[in-house]
């Protein structure tokens, strides 16, 4: 298997809900083909090098490495992704979540205005994810924003993760005021959309095992990738 991402997720020890048994112990996604140790993983992982969705697929498929429990974050903005098909062979893997990530909604506003010019954007992706989970799958949609919150409450996720755009990693990693804000922006256009599902948001490993640290509201905290092979 290619260099893939892993992703892990921390649920908190402040949530109440039921739910947070099932939260996955992290998301593998794709890795970029071409990075530079100056730009962020989040970053590099968007740029349009990668073999697409159906490489992890086949790879997880044929190389499953103890799936139960992982989310798998698949870029379903493209035209080519046959959901009905790769459904059956996903579950046959152990994969029981589904997360659009890398997604459009990481690009900066202009690019995602012209993406969806053209049909690839984040409602693309949305109901690409809907139709994992009418196929039985947990879902986890990726937002950047209040707008994006919304239109994700309508396919029913069972979590959405707040990431931040390419943009926002312009001077460094982006602050915890700037996560804590965009979180609780998302969380409140969901939430007033009929969402009752999980937050997640980004962060460090250093934030890990520290709440106060965390952007306000999270559920669980999605930790930034690192390598694996």
């Amino acid at each position: 298997m290619n260099d893939r991402l892993w992703w892990k997720i921390v649920p908190g020890t402040r949530s109440q809900r039921d739910d947070m048994a099932g939260v996955p112990a992290g998301i593998l996604t794709a890795g970029a083909r071409f990075h530079h140790e100056s730009m962020p993983q989040e970053v590099a992982m968007l740029l349009p090098t990668s073999h697409g969705p159906a490489r992890l697929i086949d790879e997880v498929v044929e190389n499953p490495w103890g799936c139960e429990g992982v989310m798998l974050g698949l870029f379903l903005g493209g035209p080519f992704l046959n959901v009905a098909l790769e459904n059956g062979r996903l579950h046959r893997s152990g994969i029981t979540w589904i997360a659009n990530l890398p997604s459009v909604e990481q690009q900066d506003l202009e690019f995602s205005r012209q993406l969806s010019d053209v049909g690839l954007d984040l409602d693309h992706e949305l109901n690409s994810l809907g139709q994992f989970k009418a196929g039985g799958f947990h879902t986890a949609a990726v937002v950047a924003d209040a707008r994006g919150a919304t239109a994700a409450a309508g396919v029913e996720p069972d979590a959405i993760i707040v990431m931040p755009r390419v943009v926002d990693f312009a001077a460094g990693f982006p602050s915890l005021r700037q996560r804590s804000t965009a979180a609780q922006a998302a969380a409140q256009a969901a939430r007033l959309a009929g969402w009752s599902g999980l937050l997640l948001g980004l962060g460090e490993a250093r934030e890990a095992d520290n709440e106060g640290l965390w952007p306000n509201g999270l559920d669980a905290l999605v930790c930034r990738p690192e390598v694996v092979g």
